[in-house]
């Protein structure tokens, strides 16, 4: 089974990152839910990552490139060929190379955008995805998941 190994940052501050260990027939809503964890989310919200093999120094150019998204918004009639359910859509399928790109956007309200890199795929001997995914290194503190907290006067 082959493990990848992915650096997370945020988009608008990368010294604030995770490492994070996924095996490559895990889906990325489980991406999904360790970045989440990674990043001390609290409220759920709707997601997307893009495929975009590169770096994007514009992220509204994030939208040109293919989508995977949460199944509330893959299943509607309005999608098109460009977006997938990222629920059926597992990490191998997506055929990274070492260096390549995804960009993640949780919360589309507030727009938590992420950086994704693949740092390397490992072939390891192992039966089974117990114990994976999961965070092997965190560098800096995860800002608040909203700009006010419930006990800031607004």
């Amino acid at each position: 089974m082959e493990i990848y190994t992915f650096k997370v940052s945020l988009y608008f501050n990368k010294r604030t990152y995770r490492v994070i260990e996924i095996c490559g027939d895990q889906t990325l809503d489980t991406f999904h839910e360790i970045i989440y964890d990674a990043f001390d989310r609290g409220d759920e919200h709707l997601y997307s990552f893009y495929l975009t093999r590169k770096l994007v120094k514009n992220i509204r150019r994030c939208y040109d490139f293919t989508e995977y998204t949460c199944s509330e918004i893959a299943e509607h009639e309005y999608t098109d060929s460009k977006i997938h359910d990222a629920c059926s859509t597992n990490v191998e399928q997506l055929k990274l190379n070492v260096k390549d790109k995804l960009y993640y956007l949780f919360d589309f309200g507030d727009s938590w955008w992420h950086e994704i890199t693949l740092m390397s795929v490992k072939d390891l001997n192992i039966e089974s995805t117990k114990g994976y995914p999961k965070i092997t290194k965190v560098v800096g503190k995860s800002p608040a998941q909203y700009y006010f907290d419930e006990e800031d006067e607004y």
